[in-house]
């Protein structure tokens, strides 16, 4: 072999040598990045995302008796609350399903983290008094809350006007009319139910403290605050 042909051999040689140390060089620092527990790395943040729990849970909360499945018409979100203690829970974080004839059959529950809402299943299944379960951000939504500003008025006359159900509620701070009006079964003879909003939750409570078993053209009318 020629000189000059030995002098170009070895010249590849050695380009081909370095190209490979520099890659070989290159793949583990990107393989370093990508199964890194830094925050920044792609795999550990979708990692952080899956386990961190963050982003509301919500649930359905009612009593365990067998076959009932609603909660104590005198039950308040204070209860509860106090009930699931370890779960951070407040006010507006509960709300009250009530059937149509305004008996609670269950509380929805809005959770800070998946963690808050293993806490209360693991707390309701300690107690075995209630239960727990699951249910979609869309049925949280959905559900109108009253949050403790509406009274309902139970017993009124069914021959009662306006005027004669606002002069029961002289003295209290209610919103102007229309009331809402239903009629439950009740014996010996259907129910009348009003319906009576407030402006806050306050204003509510006192009216209820005020005028629960009141008269109006001379009927006794018992009240009880929507929550």
């Amino acid at each position: 072999m020629s000189r000059l042909a030995a002098a170009a051999l070895r010249g590849a040689l050695t380009a081909s040598g370095a190209r490979s140390c520099s890659i070989s060089v290159a793949f583990p620092s990107a393989s370093s990045r990508l199964f890194s527990t830094d925050a920044s790395g792609a795999v550990a943040g979708s990692q952080d995302d899956s386990s961190s729990g963050e982003g509301h849970t919500y649930g359905r909360f009612y009593t365990n008796i067998s076959g009932v499945g609603r909660l104590g018409k005198n039950m308040l979100k204070t209860d509860i609350i106090h009930y699931l203690d370890q779960c951070e829970l407040s006010l507006d974080d509960v709300k009250i399903d009530y059937n149509k004839g305004f008996y609670p059959m269950g509380a929805l529950l809005k959770f800070p983290s998946v963690e808050s809402f293993e806490k209360a299943v693991r707390q309701t299944i300690q107690g075995r008094m209630y239960r727990l379960e699951r249910v979609s951000p869309d049925e949280w939504e959905h559900k109108i809350s009253l949050n403790g500003k509406a009274v309902l008025l139970q017993g009124v006359p069914r021959n009662a006007q306006v005027d004669d159900i606002e002069r029961f509620l002289c003295g209290t701070n209610y919103e102007a009319p229309p009331f809402e009006n239903s009629i439950r079964a009740g014996v010996p003879e259907p129910v009348r139910m009003v319906l009576v909003k407030f402006g806050s939750r306050t204003d509510a409570t006192n009216a209820f403290i005020a005028k629960n078993k009141g008269f109006c053209l001379n009927n006794p009318v018992t009240m009880r605050v929507i929550q």
